[in-house]
């Protein structure tokens, strides 16, 4: 194995004076490591050594290639844990596996069609109200970020827990926001505050923890007390799942409750940053806005559903190059090397960070031409051939590829098809330039304001 390192800057250099800089433009941050020094780039902060990879080839070796030898980093899942415990997105090893294998068949396509159904009729009231409002004021002006992110946290309620959970949707809604932000607070802090400890920051952030807990675990135990089979919902198919490739056996109760909360929080999160991307850059390419519009209009007037999305190959490159230039999963791809392995060329020792950019390998000219440029096309059947496996991966790859990957595509080319069915956007005047947020998913900051009307 090679002994030599990857170059990078300086630890003289990301000093503490740095790190608001870094923690304000963290993208930035990284595009001008990679401009710097290259494909491969080694930093150290404190006692941490990180190595970052950018090349397509080197997110092969760690996602795919190398996929056993790194875990998730130790402070992610101490602190996702508190809430999450050991769901899909923290576990590891065998446990990870048979979870896996065990939560599966809850993602298959037949099983997402379904889902389409509760999608679309979802989406549907939602459209209808933005229609009135607008159609009686001339135009909704509202954050995209807000009612995306509301939107998607419906659909997962309705989708996950059924009729179980009507009414507390909002809640619950207002947990996970206090959630994710002090998620975002701890993951940049050496230690946990104790649970003991009386500050507001600390009551509220285990209040939200105690909520979420209690209305999962009360409907588990209401499943498990009159069991009547599959409902259709997600968390049916978490309490119905046999290991019927080995022991037989099913989930525990605390099982169903980890990956129960995993997949809710995580299950509306990207998507609804995905959908806040998709309108900011419908709204700023009217040519493409009318195009998208167009081929949802030939499904006619009545409400699209999942076996309508390959009708749909221009919505879908539209989505696919937002998902390209903004990537909702920002920060899910650092992890831990377990034991000594070589990535491009350079040895990472166990303990050393491993982070992929896939903002920046995105935006890469040697991959997609005029990165910055919001073009559609590039995913054109005849040209999305010719980008290098591995150069997009907003779901990620590998074994540990997003479970739900196919569960989001599906609902966020939905709710747009039905949106656009009614409803055209722009953004207001004067709306401001938006800035990057690189939240737990990645948003803009500050919210997305824009400008709904009816379609003539």
């Amino acid at each position: 194995m090679s002994r030599r390192q990857p170059p990078g800057p300086s630890p003289l250099l990301l000093g503490l004076d740095q790190l608001p800089k870094v923690r304000r433009d963290l993208l930035g941050f990284y595009a001008g490591l990679h401009r710097a020094y290259g494909d491969a780039v080694r930093v150290r902060l404190g006692p941490y050594v990180q190595h970052l990879f950018f090349h397509p080839d080197q997110v092969k070796e760690v996602l795919v290639t190398h996929a056993d030898r790194f875990v998730k980093i130790k402070r992610a899942r101490q602190v996702l844990s508190q809430w999450d415990g050991n769901g899909l997105v923290l576990s590891e090893g065998a446990f990870w596996q048979r979870q896996r294998r065990l939560m599966q068949p809850a993602f298959h396509n037949d099983r997402v069609r379904r889902y389409g159904e509760t999608m679309v009729s979802i989406t549907a009231r939602l459209r209808d109200e933005w229609h009135s409002a607008a159609a009686r004021a001339g135009h909704l002006d509202l954050d995209a970020n807000d009612a995306m992110t509301a939107l998607t946290l419906n659909i997962a309620s309705e989708t996950l827990f059924g009729a179980d959970i009507s009414g507390q949707t909002a809640r619950l809604g207002r947990a996970i926001a206090v959630l994710s932000d002090e998620a975002v607070k701890e993951l940049q802090e050496p230690a946990t505050l104790p649970r003991w400890l009386p500050l507001p920051r600390v009551r509220r952030k285990w209040e939200a923890v105690d909520l979420l807990d209690t209305t999962v675990r009360e409907i588990i135990r209401e499943r498990r007390a009159a069991p009547d089979g599959d409902r259709g919902d997600l968390l049916s198919m978490l309490l119905e799942a046999v290991d019927e490739e080995h022991d037989g056996t099913r989930m525990t109760d605390e099982q169903v409750r980890d990956e129960t909360i995993t997949l809710f929080l995580a299950g509306h999160d990207t998507s609804a940053a995905g959908l806040t991307w998709l309108w900011h850059n419908l709204a700023r390419h009217p040519e493409v806005l009318a195009r998208a519009a167009a081929e949802v209009d030939a499904l006619g007037n009545r409400l699209p559903t999942a076996a309508d999305l390959k009708r749909l190959p221009y919505l879908d490159s539209v989505l696919k190059e937002t998902l390209r230039l903004h990537p909702p999963a920002i920060g899910v791809f650092t992890r831990e090397a377990t034991r000594e392995v070589e990535i491009g060329g350079y040895p990472v020792r166990r303990g050393h960070h491993v982070q992929l950019i896939s903002f920046v390998t995105q935006r890469d000219p040697r991959f997609f031409p005029a990165p910055e440029r919001f073009d559609p096309e590039r995913f054109a059947p005849g040209r999305a051939e010719s980008i290098p496996q591995y150069a997009y991966f907003p779901f990620g790859a590998g074994p540990r590829v997003c479970i739900g990957r196919q569960f989001a595509l599906v609902e966020m080319l939905l709710v747009a098809a039905t949106m656009l069915q009614t409803l055209t956007v722009a953004p207001p005047p004067g709306a401001p330039a938006v800035e990057l947020l690189p939240h737990l998913s990645l948003r803009p900051r500050g919210g997305l304001p824009l400008r709904w009307m009816v379609r003539s």
